[in-house]
């Protein structure tokens, strides 16, 4: 039996408000807000035993995963294939303004997410393409341990695709997962099947305003 937590990463700029954009690529770091949800997520992991932390290279997951793996005296293996989708031309963008400069993008992509892409950025199919390898290698990672658990700490857009894929539903559907900053899901691979044991547990962050 193999357990992976998956978790998001803490907030950023943009994650919340009344302006939400696309962060994707840009390497922003956590906000006060997200340095607490971060901590928080942390403390509710450290009552698990747990084996190895992974994480993507951008600073908002790997802050929020060397917080929890500093609970366990683990270091974090860190992969650029973890990373959000590239939203290209949208990065930093709202809706309102990819509606006004990348209208016909932003339509096709709505209708077709799996194939579509924004302008110079990755479409889900692209996404799965990279991530589907990492997520073989952790899981792998993950049966070496004493423990068989273990962490993965990434963002909206890998999450809720690798959810879909573990449920077997198509990834246009993904949208029907959501997925908070520093949520928690648990999945489980026991005689070659996988149960979604939770998605987007979010108790721990009751405390965090």
């Amino acid at each position: 039996m193999t357990r992976i937590f998956l978790v998001r990463h803490g907030e950023v700029e943009g994650n919340s408000g009344a302006h939400r954009t696309f962060a994707g690529w840009a390497d922003k770091p956590l906000t006060p807000r997200g340095e607490l949800q971060a901590q928080a997520v942390a403390n509710r992991l450290a009552r698990e035993t747990i084996g190895a932390v992974h994480s993507s290279d951008l600073q908002r997951a790997r802050g929020t995963a060397e917080r929890i793996a500093q609970k366990h005296g683990l270091p974090v293996r860190a992969d650029a294939a973890l990373r959000e989708v590239n939203y290209g031309s949208w990065e930093g963008l709202g809706e309102t303004e990819i509606l006004r400069d990348y209208a016909a993008d932003w339509h096709a992509r709505v209708a077709d997410p799996q194939t579509c892409a924004p302008t110079g950025g990755e479409s889900l199919a692209d996404l799965w393409r990279r991530l589907e390898p990492a997520w073989q290698g952790i899981v792998e990672a993950t049966k070496s341990t004493p423990e068989s658990t273990g962490v993965l700490v990434a963002h909206n857009g890998p999450i809720r695709v690798l959810l879909c894929q573990l449920l077997g539903v198509p990834m246009r559907h993904f949208r029907r997962i959501h997925s908070d900053n520093c949520g928690l899901s648990l999945v489980e691979l026991k005689n070659g099947a996988w149960t979604i044991l939770a998605i987007n547990e979010t108790a721990h962050l009751e405390k965090v305003s």
